[in-house]
């Protein structure tokens, strides 16, 4: 029996923590500003890339540490920001974007853009107007902004 070769990996970091990853060749799919490498088929999101160059999760903070407020990964691909949604979430969004005009206006910017950055002022009213049509709480405009 031919023993199945691994598909290769490809990662993305943001201070040399594994922020997305894909199993297909990023060449000519994102933004150039984006840098993807090769990496094992084991290396996951989250990781952080350690001084000898092999991939490890953070070791977890002692409870009596203080939290540190996350960093957003920036910029994003579309398709990580997108997952960033639940998919009824979306559902909801597409189906109001049918109807309400700044719902469809924020997807057609959506579509238009190369990445998302979540700092980005547009980014955050375009989330915000999605809570003010009830399509989001603003705790869940928190979570995607993270």
């Amino acid at each position: 029996m031919k023993e199945e070769q691994a598909m290769p990996k490809w990662i993305r970091l943001d201070n040399d923590r594994v922020v997305e990853t894909t199993d297909t060749d990023p060449k000519g799919r994102f933004h150039p500003d984006l840098k993807w490498i090769k990496a094992a088929t084991s290396v996951e999101e989250g990781m952080v890339k350690q001084a000898d160059g092999s991939y490890a999760f953070p070791e977890p903070a002692p409870e009596n540490a203080i939290a540190a407020t996350p960093t957003p990964a920036t910029p994003l691909t579309k398709l990580a920001f997108m997952n960033r949604f639940t998919m009824e979430e979306l559902a909801a969004i597409y189906t109001a974007a049918k109807t309400e005009v700044m719902v469809e206006v924020f997807m057609d910017k959506l579509k238009l853009a190369e990445y998302v950055d979540v700092t980005d002022p547009q980014t955050v009213a375009g989330l915000q107007s999605l809570a003010a049509a009830g399509l989001l709480s603003e705790a869940r405009v928190q979570e995607i902004l993270r």
